[in-house]
């Protein structure tokens, strides 16, 4: 199935920015990333078994005390522009899942940069 442009663009996005997260935070020893097509949408969902972390910590308006945390806000708000949902598991010790979901159907508009 071809996926539309924005569709593709968020997904390659969302695989950057969190591979980019284990890279750098995580210290994981596996990665993997899966891409499926179920029903009426597609998703994606990167799982590591590196630190983890509170993802309240990352997630609030202000991103982390250090300045980071601002990846995933920009994700959160590519995936909410396609009407779609992105889930955070993780904890300290525990690795982290990024989970996303793009509803399959009418394309939202919207401007690329």
């Amino acid at each position: 199935m071809e996926l539309p442009n924005p569709y593709r663009t968020t997904l390659l996005r969302a695989a950057q920015a969190s591979l980019a997260n284990v890279w750098v935070h995580a210290k994981a020893e596996t990665a993997v990333v899966t891409l499926s097509f179920l029903g009426s949408e597609v998703a994606m969902d990167i799982y590591d078994d590196g630190a983890g972390f509170d993802p309240s910590a990352v997630t609030a308006p202000a991103g982390r005390p250090d300045g980071s945390g601002y990846g995933l806000k920009s994700l959160q708000e590519r995936v909410a522009a396609l009407a779609g949902s992105l889930d955070i598991e993780s904890g300290p010790g525990e690795g982290t899942v990024v989970a996303i979901r793009l509803p399959l159907g009418e394309t939202p508009a919207r401007n690329e940069p």
